[in-house]
C-alpha cells in the first residue's frame, strides 16, 4: 500500500527551485481575478525562480512563463508540495 503525504505551504515559504501546484488563492477578489489573468490558478505547477531580499516580491514560473508578484499575494496562495 502506497501512502501519500501530501504538504501543503503557502507560495512565499515555498523555497528557490522548488515545485509546487497551486490549491487554493485566498487573496482578495481583485486579487484573484489580476493573478488568474498572469495564469496564476489552481492546479498549474509553480516554480520559484528568485525572491528579493527584505521581504520583496518574488519571481516565480508557470505555463513557460516568468511573472513576479508582491510579497502579500504570495503569501496568500497555498500550494501543495510535489
Amino acid at each position: 500500500m502506497r501512502v501519500s503525504l501530501n504538504i501543503f505551504m503557502y507560495l512565499y515559504e515555498l523555497d528557490i527551485n522548488k515545485v509546487a501546484n497551486i490549491s487554493v488563492l485566498k487573496n482578495s477578489n481583485e486579487s484573484i481575478s489580476r493573478l488568474s489573468e498572469m495564469g496564476v490558478m489552481p492546479g498549474t505547477e509553480v516554480r520559484v525562480v528568485k525572491k528579493t531580499p527584505f521581504g520583496g516580491p518574488i519571481q516565480i514560473k508557470l505555463n513557460n512563463n516568468y511573472i513576479i508578484i508582491r510579497k502579500e499575494d504570495a503569501q496568500m496562495i497555498e500550494v501543495e508540495v510535489k
